[in-house]
């Protein structure tokens, strides 16, 4: 199991893992794992991995889902799960938690206008918004009861993307902080309150 990162502190644990796996050598790792729901092998790959190190931080736990399809432990910690291309992460704290990982790519910028207000488009690249998207999607998964409008909901000051920092983020004007980092070309990000 590569975990390519760790970060620990007294509130959180995250995990991230590259899968270089087959998927045989991950099932030969993670037996007794359920991936009957699944029928890719990229998404079997992602369900064993997550759960793999979701074990490694706090063995014999097991993840459930809410109403809103967000995951939740059965020892009442807190958890995030995020996949992008072959990165996958896991965070666990005592605190409610969201974390996300995307690969940094045009995407986020062709379909940036979705997610950001359109007085902020005008200096944007694709390493900014994907982190941006990152940070909206870290927020929306540690609300954990959906319906979200991303564009409204969620207000992100302008501010410098470098490779690790922090941010501060406003959710229906809670006040968030949130920590990323910039992994291979991937961004990491997660908050914890």
């Amino acid at each position: 199991m590569p975990i390519i990162n760790k970060i620990e502190d007294e509130k959180i644990t995250i995990l991230v893992w590259e899968i270089t796996e087959t998927l045989e050598e991950i099932i030969a790792l993670g037996e007794g794992i359920n991936t009957d729901n699944y029928t890719s092998e990229k998404r079997k790959k992602e369900h064993f991995a997550s759960r793999l190190l979701v074990n490694e931080i706090c063995p014999t736990k097991t993840i459930i889902y809410n109403e809103f399809g967000a995951p939740e432990l059965n020892n009442g910690k807190h958890i995030s799960i995020s996949h992008s291309k072959e990165l996958v992460a896991v965070i666990l704290s005592d605190k409610k938690t969201g974390l996300d990982i995307e690969q940094i790519s045009e995407k986020s910028l062709r379909i940036a206008s979705k997610f950001v207000s359109a007085r902020n488009l005008i200096k944007l690249n694709k390493e900014k918004a994907t982190l941006i998207w990152c940070i909206k999607e870290a927020i929306y998964k540690w609300h954990q009861k959906g319906k979200v409008d991303f564009k409204k909901d969620i207000i992100i000051p302008d501010f410098f993307a470098k490779k690790h920092g922090s941010v501060t983020a406003y959710f229906r004007e809670k006040k968030l902080n949130l920590n990323y980092l910039k992994i291979n070309n991937h961004y990491l990000v997660y908050v914890c309150n």
